[in-house]
């Protein structure tokens, strides 16, 4: 199954609401990486946002995915991308 980089772009002034969130946000990804659909996850250390590593059909299903987290669903993501990728080397090949 194709592999996409799944960006989140973060607002500092919804800082203090998402980090109230957390809770739920995680579990969600728990639950998605326990699933397989999230292979790996990730903030960026300066705050700025997150990267996911989606396992998924196509970009549309990354994207449906990506928008039932709970960050997603309360507005607290500001910007989504979603590329595909491939590995060529290392643990995903």
């Amino acid at each position: 199954m194709p592999f996409f980089a799944v960006t989140y772009t973060y607002e500092p002034a919804q800082t203090e609401e998402r980090e109230a969130n957390k809770p739920a946000h995680r579990e969600w990804l728990s639950t998605q990486v326990e699933r397989g659909a999230i292979r790996s996850v990730g903030p960026f250390v300066d705050g700025s946002g997150a990267l996911l590593l989606v396992s998924a059909p196509d970009a549309d299903a990354a994207r449906a995915l990506v928008d039932e987290d709970p960050h997603c669903l309360r507005g607290l993501v500001s910007d989504i991308t979603v590329r595909e990728w491939m590995p060529v080397y290392g643990l995903l090949t």
